[in-house]
């Protein structure tokens, strides 16, 4: 027999519990008997569950403490002998007597309470957590919007500043001219509109169609004079069919969009034109 096992398997707390059946029981205290191991093991457990009992009970009085005690000298005197004949001891060794533990009805009630103890520990750690997870959605919850709301104040405001635009290009004397890049080999699918108000000198572009750039390099607008090209803005490709705003523009026979370095250039890079429009009289 492998008497941890058996130690491990539970029966001895059931035996505590007053759980087991009477051979279960009956078989419990063989053991105790045979093994001095088990005996240990149940003794070890009868003075944990008294130790708990004493430490989340209600002090007893003097005369209580007494019965106690006595009762329990009465669970550890050792079982007599029921058969008549006495066993014959070996030469020179004197007969060893085993402790028999029986069943008391407040084992019941600590081992219940700890169980109790131990089921709350539980429950507490398990809520904390669901506590601190639903704690730490609702921030995210939050942090998304608050970015949703920011995200809509700026939808707003590019939907007013462009409504405002479109206002001043209704109300304006806009002239609109169209540029493609069919002409030319960087582009040939490129479309851009200009929209110019010579009297107010404002230039609004309109991007229809042009790739996007890597990060280096930049589209600038150049409006075409007497005195030669001027850059008046960089175009954004990405803001198709909206007003972005360029710088204000005098006088202009024609206006051109190049590539050009990140941030612009001064003078127009003409291997690099991709389109270019002329303003009808």
């Amino acid at each position: 027999m492998n008497i941890q096992d058996y130690i491990e398997s539970g029966k001895l707390e059931l035996f505590l519990l007053g759980e087991l059946g009477e051979r279960e029981r009956e078989e419990v205290l063989t053991l105790a008997k045979t093994y001095p191991e088990i005996q240990q093991e149940l003794e070890a457990l009868e003075e944990a569950m008294f130790a708990f009992d004493q430490a989340t009970g209600k002090n007893p009085s003097q005369e209580i403490k007494k019965k106690i005690f006595a009762s329990l000298e009465d669970e550890f005197k050792p079982e007599q002998p029921t058969s008549k004949e006495s066993p014959t001891p070996s030469s020179g060794a004197a007969p060893s007597e085993t402790k028999v533990v029986k069943i008391s009805p407040w084992k019941s009630f600590a081992i219940a309470a700890s169980l109790v103890a131990i089921l709350t520990s539980a429950a507490a750690i398990y809520f904390a957590g669901k506590f601190y997870d639903t704690e730490e959605k609702f921030v995210a919850l939050l942090q998304d919007q608050q970015v949703m709301a920011d995200n809509l104040n700026q939808v707003k405001l590019q939907y007013e500043e462009t409504d405002s635009r479109l206002d001043r290009l209704v109300a304006g004397e806009f002239k609109r001219v169209e540029m493609k890049g069919e002409s030319f080999p960087m582009q040939k699918d490129a479309k851009v509109d200009v929209f110019w108000d010579s009297n107010a000198q404002e230039v609004f572009v309109a991007v229809n169609r042009l790739n996007s750039l890597s990060a280096e390099f930049d589209y600038q607008l150049w409006a075409i004079g007497k005195d030669g090209p001027v850059g008046i803005g960089l175009v954004n490709p990405g803001e198709k069919f909206t007003l972005q705003q360029m710088q204000a523009v005098a006088e202009a026979g024609a206006f051109a969009i190049t590539i050009e370095p990140k941030g612009g250039s001064k003078s127009p890079t003409l291997d690099k034109l991709v389109v270019l429009g002329e303003v009808v009289a």
